[in-house]
């Protein structure tokens, strides 16, 4: 539980104090708290209300002591009608006491953002996870074609041509290259021998390669499902 204050926010478990800093870790993991619990574990900052005797005695109370002797030696009501007025002010049935301040709205929008960049991280790293290739399939090579020099254009004479600005035309000379290896698919199935005093057994299972890359790509699709769109457009 958190107890937000005038300058700070101050963790009620330990009662330390914590910056509003998002460089500060005791800061991140208060906005983790909040992600994860919502807003009902942290508190308003108290409120404080002045009871009367505080009023009359401040700023906006009685006069100084030279001001209000001032008053009593011009005579008349003055005095007596400063009095009156500040106690008309600030009556006795003002006892003052503490309030709860609602929680601020930089609570909830911080920890909003925490929550937004962490899944954005987790899309991104997940989308990644997919695209790589399915290891029982394997992966083809794929090529590209690109421009590595120009041949000049020649004429029936076998001399270069020209454009009517006397620019030299040229071809493109290109090569295939490849972009993107072959990857064999690995085999469906591995031999495993278990170890016993009786005996070694040797079964057939699965090829652990396939086993983990098919975990790992169901996490990765499961978090991509569940990612809001906003964090997929921002993207």
């Amino acid at each position: 539980m958190y107890k937000l204050t005038e300058n700070s926010i101050q963790k009620l478990s330990d009662g330390i104090s914590i910056p509003q800093d998002a460089n500060n870790r005791d800061y991140q993991q208060f906005l983790k708290d909040v992600k994860v619990n919502s807003i009902s574990i942290v508190t308003g900052a108290d409120i404080i209300a002045p009871d009367y005797v505080a009023l009359r005695t401040g700023a906006d109370g009685y006069a100084s002591t030279g001001d209000q002797l001032g008053m009593i030696a011009v005579g008349g009501t003055t005095h007596a009608d400063h009095v009156a007025a500040v106690k008309t002010a600030f009556p006795k049935s003002n006892i003052g006491g503490t309030t709860i301040a609602a929680i601020p709205s930089w609570v909830q929008t911080a920890a909003d953002e925490l929550l937004f960049s962490e899944q954005l991280v987790a899309y991104k790293n997940a989308d990644d996870r997919l695209a790589q290739y399915i290891v029982s399939a394997g992966r083809a090579e794929v090529t590209a074609t690109r421009v590595i020099g120009q041949d000049p254009v020649l004429d029936s004479d076998g001399l270069p041509t020209y454009t009517e600005a006397g620019v030299a035309i040229t071809t493109d000379i290109t090569e295939t290259y490849v972009s993107v290896t072959a990857i064999a698919a690995v085999d469906p199935t591995v031999e495993y021998v278990t170890e016993a005093i009786t005996g070694n057994t040797t079964s057939t299972i699965e090829n652990p390669l396939i086993t983990y890359d098919v975990l790992a790509r169901t996490a990765a699709q499961v978090i991509v499902d569940a990612t809001p769109q906003p964090v997929i457009d921002h993207i």
